[in-house]
């Protein structure tokens, strides 16, 4: 299965059905969040007191790009989270998890009436779920 952000890197024109987007803005969009993501990760590294030397341990399992993609097509497409796993080769957990952290980053860069307006639609669609 292709995953939704090698079908945009190879066809730019599916992301403006995808999610909504145009290519040119999710680029910006993506190098405004890899700098927050960068920063966030500076002031995480500076509160943490390490057991490992710096430089160990796991690496990232998504980088910015993979992030914001997967942040977005949930914010649009309302997958459940096992299956955006699926789609981004991520554990349904780690999905959630890492969908919580994109999320965040997305809130400090967006201007707060578009994060309002994903975040009302959101709210919409899992409470007529429940029902």
């Amino acid at each position: 299965m292709t995953s939704p952000l090698e079908r945009i890197e190879l066809y730019h024109q599916e992301l403006k059905r995808l999610i909504r987007i145009k290519y040119k803005d999710i680029m910006t969009l993506v190098a405004l969040a890899e700098k927050r993501d960068l920063e966030k990760q500076a002031e995480i590294e500076q509160r943490k007191i390490r057991l490992i030397a710096s430089g160990g341990g796991r690496k990232a399992e998504m980088n910015p790009k993979e992030g914001v993609c997967l942040c977005l097509v949930d914010l649009r497409q309302k997958p459940t989270f096992e299956i955006l796993g699926l789609l981004f080769d991520v554990l349904r957990r780690k999905t959630n998890t890492r969908f919580n952290y994109w999320v965040e980053i997305l809130r400090e860069i967006l201007p707060i009436s578009q994060v309002e307006e994903l975040k009302k639609i959101s709210k919409n669609i899992k409470n007529y779920a429940k029902d």
